[in-house]
């Protein structure tokens, strides 16, 4: 689940070779490699024609293809900063490289690859690209119905396989001898800080051998291939046109790394030369080289299991290093450069017209969902308001019955929960209900309390919630104060006092004011 496909084109002078990784958030696995050998000599439409008929047939549809410049259509520089620090390395470039161009900066197409070779340095490789010639390749690539997401840099691109190879250990020199040139990468920590290309190659050595031996171009290829370009059990070459390349080659690449690195203490220099390419795989080349550099040397080998490196290794990693290094440079997980010649209006969009009749039936789908969505949600807002309005006059029904003088009003669910309220609350204060203390009850329970012997009248009697008072009349003190004591003995009377007595002028006797409180309702 959430893997996609990615392919590698290693579109080179003599084959295609094709990597294919299945690539998801935990690694990438290969799955396949394919060759395609290309028509010696022919025009670039009958190449492209040819490519493109092939990738058909094999029904190639990757969701990533990553394709890379030739090293003849870039120019390299390498910069070495005397501070870290990736930002502000990254920003010191153009002003570095600006006053070398011969062109305006804006002609080109500017990658990067940067590694901090110590706590106050950094290396940076730069690969520059005329605008024009990456337009050109995009172009070749449509023209055989190809988009490329990613457009690396050829040589330089090789890094990406020291993840997935274990080759990030130590310094060193890859050189990728194909059949028109070999490409040498310095690598530290696994990433490129210098990259050159050599004009010498498989097919200098194969017209070399025909020129001495006498032989035609196809016979000199098969004497090459059978019996290589030594003399055999050596390092000597057949011949005096293939020792001068081999010189001119082995000098070159020293020359190269001597350049970069200047003191022979410096850390960037290698310790190891790795072989790639597929004439990397001629007898003897590997010793050759050792002997020459004092390095050791050695062809691409896997020596790992699992996520494809069987498939990779039984391909010939030498023979398809570059393809499978461009198609991990399409994943998450193992690429390690950053270069991509896909930048500003030459970025990568995505064409999803082939997307147009899936998108159809999608929107379609759609667009009938939110139609019965639409039309269901309505109906359910129609039977929902027809049946608040059966509701609302059943209640009403029930409101007129119940209180003939009630108007239902807007709302008669309302009106008949405030009609009960002070239906409820009525009864409760006149004891219909039995909750607290009805006035009958204490009227009862005064006229109880009170003995006939008692010479006591009361008037304006006034019954609030929670107290009841009055003016009282009595022939002397002692009378109202036994009405004190005779009232409070009711449990319902929380505090009784007799308070304002007053001598009655008119009538004789004594006047006075009975106050009682009343015991709160959850008492009783």
């Amino acid at each position: 689940m959430f893997e996609r496909t990615v392919i590698g084109l290693d579109i080179g002078s003599w084959s295609l070779k094709l990597a294919e990784v299945s690539a998801g958030f935990r690694g990438a696995e290969f799955k396949s490699f394919a060759e395609l050998p290309l028509p010696e000599g022919a025009p670039s439409e009958e190449i492209e024609a040819t490519i493109q008929l092939w990738l058909q047939n094999r029904g190639t549809a990757p969701e990533v293809l990553v394709t890379a410049l030739s090293t003849e259509r870039l120019t390299q520089r390498h910069l070495r900063f005397p501070f870290a620090g990736v930002k502000r390395v990254a920003a010191a470039i153009g002003y570095e490289i600006d006053e070398e161009l011969p062109v305006p900066l804006s002609s080109v197409v500017v990658g990067h690859e940067q590694v901090l070779t110590r706590p106050d340095q950094t290396d940076v490789l730069v690969a520059l690209a005329a605008r024009t010639d990456v337009e050109q390749h995009l172009a070749a690539c449509r023209r055989m119905e190809l988009e490329p997401r990613i457009v690396e840099s050829e040589g330089a691109s090789l890094a990406n396989l020291t993840g997935f190879l274990g080759l990030s250990d130590v310094s060193r020199l890859v050189l990728d001898v194909g059949h028109a040139k070999t490409n040498l990468c310095l690598l530290v920590d696994g990433r490129p800080i210098a990259l050159r290309r050599i004009p010498v190659a498989g097919a200098h050595f194969t017209a070399a051998l025909a020129l001495d031996l006498g032989l035609g171009p196809e016979a000199a290829r098969e004497h090459k291939h059978a019996h290589g370009i030594f003399e055999r059990g050596s390092t000597k070459p057949v011949s005096n046109g293939i020792r001068d390349l081999l010189e001119h080659l082995a000098r070159e690449v020293q020359r190269s790394v001597q350049a970069i690195v200047g003191d022979p203490l410096d850390p960037v220099s290698p310790t190891e030369i790795l072989l790639v390419g597929g004439s990397a795989q001629l007898p003897a080349l590997a010793r050759f080289f050792e002997e020459r550099t004092g390095l050791p040397t050695r062809v691409l080998e896997v020596a790992r299991t699992g996520e494809g490196a069987e498939e990779f290794a039984a391909a010939g990693p030498a023979t398809f290093a570059q393809a499978a290094a461009l198609a991990l440079r399409g994943t998450s997980t193992e690429r390690v450069t950053q270069t991509d010649f896909r930048q500003g209006e030459l970025g990568y969009a995505p064409d999803l017209t082939g997307l147009r009749p899936q998108l159809r039936l999608t929107v379609g789908l759609f667009a009938l969902f939110l139609v019965m969505w639409i039309a269901s949600a309505a109906a359910r807002a129609v039977f929902a308001n027809h049946r608040a309005t059966q509701l609302r006059g059943e209640v009403a029904s029930i409101l007129k019955q119940t209180f003939p003088d009630a108007e239902p009003g807007p709302d008669p669910l309302k009106t008949f929960e405030t009609k009960a309220a002070e239906t409820r609350a009525l009864a409760a204060h006149l004891g219909v209900t039995g909750k607290g203390l009805s006035v009958l009850e204490i009227l009862r329970q005064i006229s109880a309390l009170t003995p006939e012997s008692l010479d006591v009248s009361l008037d304006e009697l006034s019954i609030e919630r929670q107290s009841v008072s009055a003016r009282g009349h009595t022939s002397d003190f002692v009378s109202a104060d036994q009405l004190k004591a005779e009232l409070s003995k009711f449990e319902g009377f929380q505090r009784v006092l007799v308070t304002d007595v007053k001598t009655d002028a008119r009538r004789g006797g004594k006047t006075f004011t009975v106050s009682i409180r009343l015991g709160d309702e959850e008492a009783q």
